[in-house]
């Protein structure tokens, strides 16, 4: 899984995040963002987060447009990082939404391009749909863009994805309660 931030276009979000006052919006802001729970000090194995996610657990790449969904990282048996991602109903409390789903435009059969050019491509494509999901332009939104992206064995492999899955999360870490589509937030 791929994120992305954009350093300059953040800082403008915060400064103008800063500039408003409006009660409305803060009050909008306490009903959307919740505090995650404190992590614990040792990642979770498998094992300890069977008992500690919600959701359902589903391949990040076979997420729909709308989804709600979690993530949680954890030490698997060879002590190694792994990841694992949960489908959940909006109205929980939750990591992200997957907002656009874009196929890339290279024919079946091409190489695959890079790392960096699959994530540029991506994140053009991903910027360009984000207003029309929330309602909001990026640059003074509370939100922040991320990006599920095939790997060279997803891109090469017997299914030949190449799908790139958009999804809005808090630029602060909180989690979301709620759909993302239209909050104009």
């Amino acid at each position: 899984m791929k994120r992305f931030f954009l350093p300059l276009v953040l800082a403008l979000a915060l400064a103008a995040a800063g500039c408003g006052g409006d009660e409305t919006e803060e009050s909008l802001l306490d009903e959307v963002f919740v505090q995650p729970t404190a992590e614990p000090d040792l990642l979770p194995t498998e094992e300890d987060l069977r008992d500690r996610f919600e959701g359902t657990v589903t391949d990040p790449h076979d997420l729909l447009v709308g989804t709600c969904f979690n993530q949680y990282t954890y030490r698997d048996r060879n002590d190694l990082l792994a990841q694992l991602t949960t489908a959940i109903g909006c109205t929980r409390p939750h990591n992200a939404q997957v907002y656009a789903i874009v196929a890339h435009e290279a024919p079946p059969g091409t190489p695959y391009p890079g790392e960096e050019a699959v994530n540029s491509w991506g994140q053009e494509q991903c910027y360009n749909q984000f207003e029309p999901f929330v309602g909001l332009v990026y640059e003074k939104s509370q939100l922040d863009i991320g990006m599920i992206t095939p790997s060279r064995t997803d891109w090469e492999g017997e299914e030949s994805r190449r799908r790139i899955s958009c999804f809005v999360h808090s630029y602060k870490g909180l989690l979301i309660i709620g759909t993302m589509e239209d909050i104009r937030l």
